[in-house]
Parts: C-alpha cells; structure tokens; sequence
C-alpha cells in the first residue's frame, strides 16, 4: 500500500504549494520601482493599483468557481500586501459583478466579502473607485446605488484625495457624459472645485486663494475605471489583450470631449484605468502615460497583473506585476494526476507480473507432479 501513500504525498504537495505557497514564490519577482529624479526619493509613495475583481454575486456564475478563484484573488492580495507592503492600494471599479443587481442586505454581505478579502494592516487605506459593475451604467445610475456605495466604501463621485503631497483625482467614469444628468452635473462641478483647489495649491500668493488650504503643489494623477478615449488596444506600446476590438465612446472608454474636459481642469501628469479586463499602456489624448490595469481575477483575465507605482511629487515609476497564471496551477494539478496514474500503472504492472509470474509456478508444480 505504499503506492497509495506516496500517491497522497504527490496530491498534497501539489495542493500545499498551489494553493499556500505558489503566489508568493511567483510574486518574489515583483520589485518597487526606483524612482530617477533624486530630490524626493527618501519617502516616495508606493501605491499599489489593481482592477475590476468582479467578486460574484447571487445570480451569476457557479458557487465553486466564486469560492476557488476568490480564494485565489484572497491569496494573491495577501501575498502581494506582505511582501511589497504597499503605503495605499487603489481598486480601479467593478469591484462587484452585480453591484447593482443586489438589495442593500446582499450588497452589505458583497462589501464584508470584499474587505475580508482585500484586508489590509492597520494604517494602509484601501481606495475603492467606483465602476459600472458596482452602481451600473451612465443610463442605470440611481442616487440609491450612488449612496449606498458611497456609505459602504467612501468615494462614488469626483475626490480629490492627497497622500504623501501626491494629489489623486478619483473619478466616477458613469458620469462623465456631460448630457446634464444629475451626476453629470456634480462630477464636473467637482472637477472644476478641484481645479481651483490646485491651481491655488500651484499659487497660494493669489488672492482668490486666501482660504485654500495650502497643500504643496505637484501635477495630479487620475483614477478612474474608464480609460481615457482610444480607438483599440492599437495604440497601446505594451498590451496583452488576445484580440483587438474598437471601444466604444461611452462603454469601452471615455467620451473625446470627457478626456479633453479632464485635460483642461486637472493637468494630469498620469492616468490609471481598469475596465478593459487588459494591460495596456499608451499616451493618451492628454499626451500623458496612461496605464490601464489588467483584471486581478482569473475569471476576467487568466494570466493576471496588476500595477505598483513610486511616485513623488515631480517623479514616478510603475512596474507591472504579474501574477500567478490560471494555466500553472492546472497543469501542475494534471502533472501531480499524471504522476500518480503514472504510480498506479506501474504498481499494477508489477502486481500482473507477479500474478503472471505466480500462475506459471503453479503450472510447473502441477505439471511435475502428474
């Protein structure tokens, strides 16, 4: 019976270092980027930027495939927070798949799943940006799906949110339609307070800017789940989209006039996205790079990435980081599987031989002894 033992030993193996060990290994090639200019490099930001985990909800998808791929996305995150220790970790939208499918006590048991998974140490924030998955598209968004994500996870709209003097702008993609819709509205009169707001951070001697609080100036970076308008993945230098498709204005990405419009009020000196489910980077319309985050779930994307950047204020660096792939861990479960049959096959042809080996004998004998 030692072949069923050592048959065991393969399978747990297999099942320790996929499931527990794995993600580490692959995630030690992950390094922080060094940022060029030296003026600030003592405390750079490190911010860590994933996008789109699609955490299942109660009417889409099998119970088995949101129980192995979530606890995947949990080992990865966890794996990831540990070793690079992050000082901000940004989620780029549709942290949800049917956030705004669910009532508020489904959505209550969606937000505990999500920040269970996405556990942080204490004194690292958790930066949830919200996506179409979460409060629907421009044409679905209601004040309910706005507010309740709002009171669970902080940001539904425009926010002009500051760490380390690295000014993030964090943008609601949804409403950026500028057709005159209520959210519309908000959105572009907050990007226009915030526009203020920087241009008296950039001017404090003004005096318009008496009031403002008085922040150190640098160049804003946008966070949003839309990337900013592109034609396709055509004109990214570094994609890994298996095919190329035309975006659409509005669904795939921003609108022309909504990317010009964020040029003009913010004077952005980087763009972060999600939404593609890909990795692309290109300069975008606004002549700035814009890097859009791959999807962190295996279910949307098998061969997962995500971003860590080091900036300071007149400086970045981003490195992709890319995760464990779907494909590993089947063909090391198929490998451990094969090996075992591998075992058995041998084993049963050993014991056929020895019963082959047996009947002879017992011919023999009996021959002799007519």
């Amino acid at each position: 019976m030692r072949w069923l033992y050592a048959c065991f030993v393969i399978i747990l193996c297999a099942l320790i270092f996929c499931e527990y060990v794995a993600d580490f290994v692959v995630l030690q090639k992950c390094k922080w980027p060094e940022i060029r200019r030296k003026k600030y490099v003592d405390d750079p930001l490190r911010a860590m930027i994933i996008a789109d985990p699609h955490l299942l909800g109660p009417h889409r998808g099998h119970w088995l495939d949101k129980l192995y791929r979530e606890w995947h996305m949990t080992r990865s995150f966890q794996a990831a927070s540990r070793l690079l220790q992050p000082d901000v970790v940004f989620v780029l939208g549709d942290l949800f798949d049917e956030g705004d499918m669910v009532s508020d006590k489904q959505f209550q048991e969606y937000v505990w799943r999500y920040l269970q998974m996405f556990n942080l140490p204490a004194g690292i924030p958790l930066i949830s940006v919200v996506g179409n998955h979460d409060v629907g598209f421009h044409y679905k968004m209601h004040p309910f799906f706005m507010t309740r994500f709002e009171n669970y996870l902080n940001f539904s709209k425009v926010h002009l949110y500051t760490i380390k003097q690295i000014h993030f702008v964090v943008v609601n993609s949804m409403a950026m339609e500028a057709d005159g819709c209520m959210f519309c509205n908000e959105a572009e009169s907050a990007l226009k307070n915030i526009s203020r707001t920087l241009h008296c951070m950039q001017h404090p001697h003004v005096a318009e800017c008496a009031r403002t609080r008085r922040h150190p100036y640098s160049q804003p970076i946008i966070m949003q789940h839309f990337p900013t308008y592109r034609i396709s993945d055509k004109v990214c230098s570094e994609h890994d989209a298996p095919h190329i498709e035309a975006y659409r204005e509005r669904y795939h990405v921003l609108s022309k006039d909504a990317t010009e419009l964020l040029g003009e009020l913010l004077k952005p000196r980087l763009a972060f996205a999600g939404h593609s489910h890909y990795y692309c980077h290109n300069v975008n319309r606004l002549g700035i790079d814009e890097f859009t985050v791959a999807s962190f779930s295996w279910r949307n994307n098998v061969n997962p990435s995500f971003m860590l950047a080091t900036i300071t204020p007149d400086d970045y660096a981003v490195f992709r980081c890319k995760m464990l792939p779907q494909q590993f861990v089947s063909n090391s479960y198929v490998s451990a599987g094969v090996a075992c049959l591998m075992l058995i096959a041998y084993q049963l042809r050993n014991y056929l031989s020895r019963r082959r080996q047996a009947m002879l004998e017992e011919e023999l004998t009996h021959q002799k002894h007519n």
